[in-house]
């Protein structure tokens, strides 16, 4: 007898826990680069930590993990479009999104997003299915709106 639940019981399980939704961005030679990741959290103060969580199936997957600099833009509720357009397998992730460079690394951000982060990374590790991308935050801003959430597959917004 396995220790371990079904994929697809563990996938449905977690589909149920309400997260707010990212892009995650790079500046690769070819243009910018970046993914939907709602898999993505505050590691620590001191040093400042974020974590994001990469599938090693997912197409940018080893371009990603090349690139010294990463952009992290917290998508705000009416940008949900944006997040789905990202999710996306085979087309053009950046077409009609707003952009604009992080002042420090200068990777590119999603214009209208209620934070921005620009990271260096910190170190990578292997756990299943994904890489963890630990960066170290170089630079935040912030501003006012509502988050986008993801639950249950679906894009939606918070009520206080």
């Amino acid at each position: 007898m396995s220790d371990a639940i079904s994929n697809a019981r563990f996938r449905e399980s977690l589909a149920h826990f309400a997260s707010g939704v990212t892009i995650v961005t790079m500046r690769a030679p070819e243009g910018p680069v970046g993914f939907t990741a709602s898999a993505f959290t505050s590691v620590s103060l001191d040093p400042p930590l974020v974590l994001v969580c990469v599938g090693k199936q997912a197409s940018l997957h080893d371009r990603i993990l090349v690139h010294a600099h990463f952009g992290v833009s917290i998508l705000a509720q009416e940008q949900a479009w944006i997040a789905a357009q990202f999710s996306q397998k085979k087309v053009d992730r950046f077409l009609d999104v707003p952009l604009c460079d992080g002042p420090v690394a200068g990777v590119p951000l999603i214009d209208g997003s209620l934070v921005h982060l620009e990271c260096r990374c910190h170190e990578r590790h292997s756990a299943g299915d994904h890489t963890i991308v630990l960066g170290t935050v170089l630079h935040a801003s912030n501003t006012h709106g509502r988050p986008l959430v993801h639950f249950k597959r679906t894009f939606g917004g918070f009520v206080t």
